[in-house]
């Protein structure tokens, strides 16, 4: 803007002095013009009042005395000329027919501008009649205004650099003094400017886009905060990506997932934070169909990829974790595989004990024990029905019995009693430790808790061993522990022993018995009253399983 003030000042300043010198040279060229039209009649009327007294003589006097400024020339009536002081007379042509001349013969003078291409000049005719009938001529030639001009433009060449000069000065002078009020301009508060008055709709046109500017810019801002909120509070991975495959977005989850800081991935080349071919797959299908999914594996977790073009011109990938999902699948292909296995091997058994008898290979003293055969084989189908159907209901969270207040010492002791025969049968001794510990359960449930884990103890004790239920009382929660002195549990198989169908001594399937379902039930039994389950085992030593219940509900 400085710059454009100061061109400006500057050539206008110069065009004023040039447009001047011009109109100064057309005034005088003109007043010169006039000056001299003005001369030449007054000389006229001077060498007709000459030419009376001094006739010839004075002529030769005129011929000597203005040669070469003023041409006088005598004209006959008839156009011939009778004297010029400038050529010989008798070379010239006739002048009969020359404007100025004509004029003089009938209105007693004239006048005739002629202007000379070749010499560009003009010549200014005057002609006056005298007594005798003669014409008096005089001519001066002027230069014309260009020419004028010509011989002026290398002074006022001069004068406009000189002015340029100077104006450039005053123009670098005005133009800060002008712009300084601009400088000083607070655009943060436009209306508080003490400036031109010129300007002040300018400035309250500027004072309202800014305030709403900022309440776009603070809509802005709290919609990006929300994003950004929900984005890193997202427990699945999003990254954003441009046309190149450039990270242009990507949060907290899916940076954990790939395992790096977020500012470390920022404009890099997702191929470069992780090569693996689910991703470079992913990345095909999107480019080619616009979506795609596939599943990704990493650190032992399972991911399910899911991308869609943004646009045309990025994409979008979510992550989701679904390692849980992944197990409970094959624990439920386990599961069915598992529910088959063992409904067939008991109804195998009864079907083959049937069969015998109905083929009457069975002797009369026989068939007692066949048909308690088949009888204890149809149990323990019920009994898996039974601990299957209970499983789904506790698995599904689905009500199995009303809340109440359930004494866990007792249960303990009534668990024991029902299992008295049985551990007798195999030497082992129970024992019941603590006090009263009251929660709010179920108490079919709970029961069938306690029932298990005792029932498991006996199964797989030792002979002569014990089995020692304690029971502790808590402010908040209520604890159990079931130890035994038995063969104990391996390492590997830890982990796995609350898993539906899963044995970890499969040597004793036969002779033990049971469904291989009685852990899955303590652990969805304890989790349905929102309780945890806790186990300790050494080969040869024997196991202690403890689960902690919640006292209340809330």
């Amino acid at each position: 803007m400085k710059n454009k003030i100061f061109h400006a000042l500057v050539a206008l300043a110069a065009m004023a002095v040039l447009l001047a010198s011009l109109l100064i040279t057309f005034v005088v060229s003109q007043d010169y013009f006039n000056e001299t039209k003005k001369e030449l009649r007054q000389e006229a009327r001077y060498i007709s009042m000459g030419l009376q007294s001094g006739g010839n003589d004075y002529l030769n006097k005129i011929a000597a005395e203005n040669g070469g400024d003023v041409r006088v020339t005598i004209i006959e009536p008839d156009g011939k000329v009778l004297f010029d002081n400038q050529a010989e007379a008798n070379t010239l042509e006739n002048h009969a027919m020359r404007q100025e001349v004509m004029e003089a013969a009938a209105k007693g003078s004239g006048e005739e501008e002629r202007f000379s291409d070749t010499l560009d000049k003009t010549t200014y005719y005057y002609a006056v009649r005298l007594e005798d009938g003669k014409i008096l001529r005089l001519a001066r030639t002027i230069d014309s205004i260009y020419n004028s001009f010509t011989q002026m433009l290398p002074f006022m060449l001069v004068i406009v650099i000189l002015v340029a000069f100077l104006a450039s000065i005053v123009a670098r002078r005005l133009t800060k003094k002008l712009v300084a009020p601009l400088d000083m301009v607070n655009l943060d508060e436009p209306l508080d400017n003490d400036t031109y008055d010129e300007l002040a709709p300018f400035l309250t046109r500027i004072a309202k886009q800014q305030r709403q500017l900022s309440k776009n810019l603070a809509k802005l801002r709290s919609k990006q905060e929300e994003l950004s909120i929900i984005t890193n509070n997202m427990s699945e991975g999003m990254v954003l990506l441009n046309g190149h495959h450039n990270v242009l977005f990507i949060n907290e989850s899916a940076a954990k997932i790939f395992g790096f800081s977020r500012q470390n991935v920022i404009g890099k080349n997702i191929l470069s934070i992780d090569r693996a071919q689910e991703v470079q797959d992913l990345l095909k299908k999107v480019s080619a169909d616009g979506s795609g999914e596939g599943l990704y594996e990493k650190d032992g977790r399972f991911y399910q990829l899911s991308g869609s073009s943004v646009n045309g011109s990025g994409s979008v990938i979510l992550i989701y974790d679904v390692t849980e999902k992944t197990a409970s699948e094959r624990l439920r292909r386990e599961f069915s595989a598992n529910v088959s296995h063992e409904l067939k091997t008991p109804l195998q058994s009864i079907l083959g004990y049937a069969e015998i008898m109905k083929n009457g290979l069975v002797k009369d003293e026989d068939k007692q024990r066949f048909l308690e055969r088949i009888h204890a084989e149809a149990e323990n189908m019920i009994e898996l029905i039974q601990n299957i159907m209970e499983l789904s209901r506790l698995d599904e969270n689905k009500s199995v019995g009303d809340f109440e207040n359930v004494n866990l010492y007792a249960l303990a002791q009534s668990v024991i009693i029902r299992l008295k025969h049985k551990a007798q049968n195999k030497g082992v001794t129970l024992d019941v430790s603590g006090g009263d510990a009251v929660v709010c359960g179920v108490h079919s449930v709970l029961s069938e808790v306690l029932y298990n884990l005792v029932d498991n103890s006996i199964k797989y004790n030792k002979d002569n061993g014990s089995v020692t239920v304690k029971v502790q009382d808590g402010a908040e929660e209520a604890t159990v522990s079931v130890s035994d002195t038995g063969i104990g549990i391996g390492a590997a198989d830890r982990e796995r022993v609350f898993e539906r169908f899963y044995r970890a001594d499969k040597s004793h399937n036969k002779e033990t018995g049971g469904t291989g379902l009685g852990l899955s039930i303590v652990k969805h039994g304890v989790l349905y009253h929102k309780g945890r389950v806790e186990l300790e085992s050494e080969l040869g030593k024997g196991t202690t399983i403890t689960f902690v219940i919640p006292k209340n509900r809330e």
